[in-house]
């Protein structure tokens, strides 16, 4: 009787281990029609199985998705990216296909990919791969919504939809979250700095300004048209007078840059020492990759820090990449 008991036991146990495996691995089969970022069409006779990504934020979206053992050929320089070294080491070793100005069609194409990733601007690439019998799809996530269709482009070509759901679901819950958090509260001036040079800032179009909007702040730079970078004057800054001055995690200058500079010495962002880098320890939170919603919520514990704090935020993002990239960061490096 007790041995009968035992194996019905271990029978059940195996049953739930069953399905509760192939709830968490489920992919979806069969051929496939897609429209890519730049409007073609794309048609796969299976799911993909091996990608190839000659960008960094589509092999980011790889990761997130939980495709990383389907890679087989990467962007240049990977050893650069501090996030493959925690999150997915394998990348490291694999053949590197190029960069964004520039693919090894000849390697991507004896690498036999069921899928290319290529950027948009890799679109010549793309149709001589194309050419060659490949099923290439072009990225373009340059803002918010386009990094979210990215997401499900990619889950839909390797049959992991609801992988990709699950991400957009928990950007629009912490979208939400903050939107609560912050109404009512007072949205302060904020002066994001570019990459290269602090007299260079993100006007309205870029993403970095969604950023900014998403924390419960206003972009001093939405007086401005256009979608990078841009330069303006000691004069235009101290006209904005923001409150807050942000670096990018990709900043080739420093906090105290800023702080020393006599020309700034009048904005109230400097006078109350309200000067903050990013964190780059792990990924730019300030690009449109699958970790962007960290650079939100990153941002509004500085804006807000009396509704959303340091130490909250640090354990949401260690949360998130438990969750999506499947390792545990040290607290240190999200600071």
């Amino acid at each position: 009787m007790k041995k009968r008991l035992l194996l019905f036991l271990l029978a059940i146990i195996m049953i739930l281990q069953t399905t509760a495996c192939t709830f968490g691995s489920k992919q979806e089969t069969g051929p496939v029609t897609l429209t890519d970022q730049c409007g073609r069409t794309v048609s796969l006779d299976e799911r993909a199985e091996t990608i190839v990504s000659c960008y960094y934020v589509s092999s980011y979206a790889v990761m997130a998705l939980g495709l990383s053992d389907r890679m087989v050929g990467i962007e240049n320089k990977a050893d650069t990216r501090e996030i493959y070294k925690l999150a997915s080491p394998a990348f490291l070793e694999l053949p590197a296909v190029g960069t964004m100005k520039e693919s090894n069609v000849e390697l991507i194409a004896s690498l036999a990919p069921d899928l290319v990733i290529m950027p948009a601007k890799l679109s010549e690439a793309a149709e001589t791969l194309t050419g060659l019998g490949l099923d290439v799809i072009l990225v373009n996530p340059e803002n918010h919504e386009d990094l979210c269709g990215m997401l499900e482009l990619i889950g839909d070509a390797c049959g992991v939809p609801a992988r990709a759901d699950a991400l957009v679901s928990y950007y629009d819950e912490q979208m939400e979250t903050l939107a609560d958090l912050t109404t009512g509260a007072e949205k302060p001036a904020v002066y994001m700095g570019g990459n290269s040079s602090y007299l260079t800032t993100a006007p309205a179009g870029m993403y970095q300004s969604s950023l900014i909007d998403i924390a419960g702040g206003v972009n001093a730079g939405d007086a401005l048209d256009g979608d990078y970078w841009t330069e303006v004057s000691y004069e235009t800054i101290l006209s904005w007078n923001p409150e807050v001055i942000i670096l990018p995690s990709g900043a080739d200058y420093t906090v105290e840059d800023i702080l020393n500079d006599k020309q700034l010495a009048g904005i109230t962002a400097v006078e109350n020492g309200a000067v903050y880098a990013m964190p780059s320890s792990i990924e730019e939170w300030d690009s449109p990759i699958p970790s962007g919603i960290l650079g939100a919520m990153w941002m509004a514990s500085v804006l807000h820090p009396d509704l959303y704090t340091s130490a909250a935020f640090c354990k949401d993002a260690v949360e998130f990449y438990e969750e999506f990239y499947g390792f545990t960061p040290d607290e240190v490096l999200l600071k």
